[in-house]
């Protein structure tokens, strides 16, 4: 299987100051006519959702919107984040990140990000990547 990944911009670390997450429901419940309830498992695997958020420098501004706008063609292609235990994984953006300026010399950063069962791998079962452009990568998941 080939996956696209986002490459992240060099001066941005992919750490993140604050991070909340929480798994998606993957369960359906569904009132019966009888008033008993159905529940129904929609996918087997975890999904997960993640709230971040962040300052940094003003030199940092266009480099993380052209990561979100160019590199992750806001929001399809997923990329790599490091999550709070330090390891290195595929997210995607699931909504535009939200920017306050808090003055001239820096920005905060809010974003959300989902990551799809599929893409809970570490990098060492990624076969060689190529460059498929200069904002994405292509890898093979062995």
């Amino acid at each position: 299987m080939a996956l696209s990944i986002a490459i992240r911009p060099i001066n941005i670390d992919g750490c993140w100051a604050s991070w909340q997450e929480q798994a998606r429901a993957d369960i359906i419940r569904t009132q019966m006519d009888n008033n008993t309830v159905k529940v129904r498992r929609r996918t087997t695997g975890n999904h997960r959702n993640a709230e971040v958020s962040r300052t940094h420098s003003a030199e940092d501004y266009q480099g993380f919107i052209d990561w979100f706008n160019i590199a992750c063609q806001q929001g399809i292609l997923p990329t790599w984040i490091v999550t709070p235990y330090g390891v290195e994984e595929v997210w995607r953006f699931s909504e535009p990140p939200s920017i306050s300026w808090q003055d001239p010399k820096a920005f905060e950063v809010e974003c959300k990000f989902e990551q799809l069962s599929g893409w809970l791998f570490p990098r060492d079962r990624l076969a060689d990547a190529y460059v498929e452009n200069e904002y994405v990568d292509k890898y093979y998941v062995v």
